[in-house]
């Protein structure tokens, strides 16, 4: 998958005909200060949103067009019951502790979606159906 469009706090501008290896690295910068946001879609078909970066910490999601809308977003598959703050594009917001996964955990995960667009199980994570996601604590 050598076409990805993406899109970067860092830089402020979106690139195309990404190659999905470019947008891996793009996640691994992740900072939570300078770099805090890649946005990469592939064609109208999927988008992947990957935020943060404090301490070590991301907010992976994953939206699919076809055949019907489906929104994910990546969870530790451990209880957390805080909430965490996260930068993203300059502001902080709170997220549900277990939706704020180690970047070490995400890019394995992020390189496999980039490369097939599809979701695979993990041990120690899972997807999530937004639907099914309560933002509470």
């Amino acid at each position: 998958m050598n076409d990805w469009r993406m899109y970067t706090d860092a830089t402020g501008e979106e690139s195309t005909h990404t190659a999905w290896h470019e947008v891996l690295q793009a996640i691994a910068t992740l900072d939570g200060e300078r770099c805090t946001l890649v946005h990469a879609a592939y064609g109208e078909h999927v988008d992947l949103v990957v935020a943060g970066g404090d301490n070590g910490k991301v907010l992976v999601q994953w939206k699919e067009y076809e055949p019907s809308e489906q929104h994910f977003v990546l969870t530790l598959d451990a209880p957390v019951h805080t909430l965490e703050t996260l930068t993203v594009e300059g502001s902080e917001a709170a997220f549900p502790g277990t939706w704020c996964v180690p970047l070490e955990q995400a890019i394995p995960v992020c390189g496999d979606i980039l490369r097939t667009c599809e979701l695979a199980t993990y041990e120690g994570i899972r997807w999530l159906p937004v639907e099914e996601a309560s933002p509470t604590v």
